[in-house]
């Protein structure tokens, strides 16, 4: 005598399934965060504020995100001043522009970094600052590149740590995710009669 397949405990194997995803995804995103760490290059401070997050939503969705809540990160992936990336690659830059936050000083058109008027401004930081206003519109890249000024109102060009850490890893992602779908262990949850 025989016995039979009674059915297949799906609910155990989805739960599992999303176990196993979830410690993959999890492995990913580390290495997604690691690649982006080493991917910062001019504002090293944003690497101690990125973070990866894992997310089950309503047990059909898994999402991991590198993410990164620190206002310089903003300056490292799309760049600062003549050196930054224009608004198709920018999402932000548009509103950036359009806020109190953009030095109208700027010639139009212009990136470029010049001098403030003399006053209180509100800096990207979201801080105030006091501008003397012995600069208000002169080129503050060329005097930092001659050296006359400090080397941080220099450009940077933009370096999409972001999304460079992203396509790095593409190929990973797709074979983590490959793997566990493919070697999940689906005969183990048939039950027998």
């Amino acid at each position: 005598m025989t016995d039979g397949y009674k059915g297949f405990n799906a609910e155990k194997a989805s739960r599992d399934m999303e176990t196993a995803l979830s410690v993959q995804i999890a492995g990913l995103c580390g290495l997604v965060l690691q690649t982006a760490k080493s991917n910062v290059r001019y504002y090293p401070e944003v690497r101690n504020h990125l973070e990866r997050q894992i997310f089950v939503l309503a047990h059909e969705m898994i999402a991991g995100e590198v993410t990164v809540d620190y206002w310089q990160a903003w300056l490292e992936q799309f760049g600062k001043g003549s050196k930054m990336a224009g608004s198709s690659e920018n999402p932000g830059l548009t509103s950036y522009m359009n806020s109190d936050l953009w030095n109208r000083l700027r010639p139009s058109g212009s990136r470029v970094v010049v001098g403030r008027k003399k006053g209180n401004y509100r800096s990207i930081d979201g801080t105030v600052r006091l501008s003397g206003g012995s600069y208000a519109g002169v080129d503050l890249e060329e005097l930092a590149a001659r050296g006359d000024i400090d080397s941080s109102y220099g450009p940077t060009p933009p370096s999409y740590f972001l999304r460079a850490a992203l396509q790095a890893n593409r190929n990973r992602i797709l074979q983590g995710l490959q793997e566990v779908i493919e070697g999940f262990p689906y005969h183990k949850y048939f039950e027998m009669g």
